[in-house]
């Protein structure tokens, strides 16, 4: 299956030469936890996960044509 994933904030450095918006295929029945094994997310990172416009967490399955946003919680003050 296909997916798009797009990427912001400190999630940019774990995709395909720090693209920010790529598409990837997938086995059918892969997991979001899966998606950001494979893109090398350590375990302890914590990332926003929104699939298809809902937040989701890491033991969502993913579906042919899926777009995944990830993006880290930005810090300020």
């Amino acid at each position: 299956m296909k997916i798009r994933v797009r990427c912001f904030t400190g999630m940019r450095q774990y995709t395909p030469e720090g693209e920010g918006d790529f598409k990837t295929e997938l086995a059918e029945g892969t997991r979001v936890g899966q998606l950001l094994d494979e893109m090398g997310v350590p375990a302890d990172t914590r990332p926003f996960i929104a699939v298809n416009g809902f937040r989701a967490e890491r033991d969502k399955p993913l579906n042919d044509n899926d777009t995944v946003v990830l993006f880290t919680s930005m810090e300020g003050g």
